[in-house]
């Protein structure tokens, strides 16, 4: 009859301990100290790349709400020349604070009506409203308005009076 022993081929140390002990309190002490300060310099790193993306976010979200903004003011200050019809040409600015007083005070406008060449009943009017911290950015709005009450052409004003002239 054979009797099964466990042969046990460890090593001895310098100190008379088996390597399978020195193996067996190493799992039980936990991790070494430059396995903690690689995981903590990973950690730290990933974290930087979070918070660069979260500002990242932050600035786009702060530029788009301030040009929102822009595209109402711009909005409006067109309506308003929509109201005068067909507005006289010329370059008028200005800021906000008449209508909105304390509201918008980094924003401006301009308002530029120029005659549209080639067709005297049309008027461009461009509104550029410019905001930012140093108004360095700039919304554009154009519209092409028509002249409510048409000038007659040179052509039809002459043949205008001639029929006139003859029917007396």
């Amino acid at each position: 009859m054979k009797l099964a022993r466990s042969h046990n081929r460890s090593r001895t140390t310098s100190y008379g301990r088996s390597s399978q002990v020195t193996n067996a309190r190493r799992i039980a002490c936990g991790f070494t100290l430059l396995e903690v300060m690689i995981a903590v310099a990973f950690i730290g790193i990933a974290m930087l790349a979070l918070l660069t993306l979260h500002n990242r976010n932050l600035h786009s979200v702060i530029g788009a709400q301030e040009m929102s903004r822009a595209v109402v003011l711009a909005q409006a200050v067109m309506a308003q020349a929509e109201t005068e019809r067909y507005p006289d040409l010329g370059t008028t600015s200005g800021d906000f604070q008449k209508d909105y007083p304390g509201k918008y005070p980094g924003y401006r406008w301009q308002r530029q009506v120029a005659s549209t060449p080639g067709l005297q009943d049309l008027r461009t009017v461009t509104v550029r409203v410019f905001y930012g911290n140093t108004g360095s950015r700039i919304f554009e709005l154009d519209e092409i308005m028509h002249n409510p009450t048409p000038t007659p052409p040179p052509q039809a004003a002459g043949n205008a009076q001639n029929n006139g002239a003859g029917s007396d």
